[in-house]
């Protein structure tokens, strides 16, 4: 997912006005917005995916295996973090919160 994503998942998951505010939460600048949005800046780094997290009420996992994936400098190190990512199995903590809350993660071994 490209970062940018990431933001407006914040922005509509807060009910929020703007890109600036989901900005503010996450503590980027509206500058850095514009970067993420238009491609020159491809990925959060890890303090901003924790925050994003966070924010989405996810494990912070999700969001920096997506993100090392999608900043990767090398093909093998995308592929790794792919693996990763391809990985992780979400599974509702007791079995009974909504799919947006309290989750745990399950990493496959296969």
């Amino acid at each position: 997912m490209k970062s940018y994503e990431w933001i407006v998942k914040v922005k509509e998951f807060k009910k929020l006005p703007s890109d600036n505010s989901a900005a503010n939460l996450i503590g980027i600048t509206r500058s850095a917005v514009s970067h993420h949005k238009i491609g020159t800046c491809l990925s959060l780094n890890d303090e901003q995916c924790l925050k994003v997290a966070e924010l989405l009420e996810i494990e912070p996992i999700v969001v920096i295996a997506d993100q090392r994936a999608a900043g990767a400098k090398s093909d093998s190190m995308k592929a790794v973090w792919e693996k990763v990512k391809s990985s992780i199995v979400m599974v509702p903590r007791d079995g009974i919160e909504p799919p947006t809350r309290g989750f745990s993660i399950l990493c496959s071994t296969d």
